[in-house]
């Protein structure tokens, strides 16, 4: 399968959850509107990186892990952590890549949030590390699809898993 039509396959599989959680989300025009962003985001990284990191030994794509950095950044604002959501099963290789599509994808949406959290103050140094960590290689979104392409993952298993993540995502958010 082209990378194009792979892309789009996951894109058109998961829209309707993407659109739900960039709506729980919200606009992030306040200190407590990040806050509630961080800590679901947090909930979220706590449940889904240790799956990602056990995943990405079998399949060869490392993600990055962000779980401590949102856990310093909570700390940093005096926030307490969060519970965290219950873990999707990613059984394979394919619901592996199918999880990775929605965390790297994160990473685009991840710039327009690092710009709204320095606009509240928010930086790497203080309340804003994993934004930094997430958006700092602009070129890993490119290469994450390189990667994808010659992964070549069943598209019926990769949308599963991809949309049991955005739906673990939106959970989290849920419970901030």
């Amino acid at each position: 399968m082209t990378q194009h039509v792979l892309r789009s396959v996951l894109r058109d599989g998961t829209g309707d959850l993407h659109a739900t959680l960039d709506a729980q989300v919200g606009a992030l025009d306040s200190p407590a509107a990040y806050l509630a962003y961080l800590r679901g985001s947090h909930a979220f990284r706590s449940a889904i990186d240790p799956l990602l990191e056990a995943g990405s030994a079998r399949i060869g794509w490392r993600p990055v892990m962000l779980s401590d950095a949102t856990a310093r950044d909570l700390a940093d604002l005096g926030a307490g952590r969060p519970t965290p959501v219950a873990s999707p099963a990613l059984p394979d290789a394919a619901a592996v890549a199918g999880a990775l599509y929605v965390v790297e994808g994160s990473s685009i949406g991840a710039t327009l949030i690092a710009r709204r959290a320095a606009a509240l103050g928010y930086t790497a140094g203080h309340g804003a590390s994993h934004l930094a960590l997430q958006t700092g290689d602009p070129r890993r979104w490119r290469r994450f699809l390189d990667w994808l392409h010659a992964a070549d993952p069943d598209p019926a298993r990769a949308v599963k898993a991809a949309r049991a993540v955005f739906q673990t995502a939106i959970t989290a958010f849920t419970q901030r």
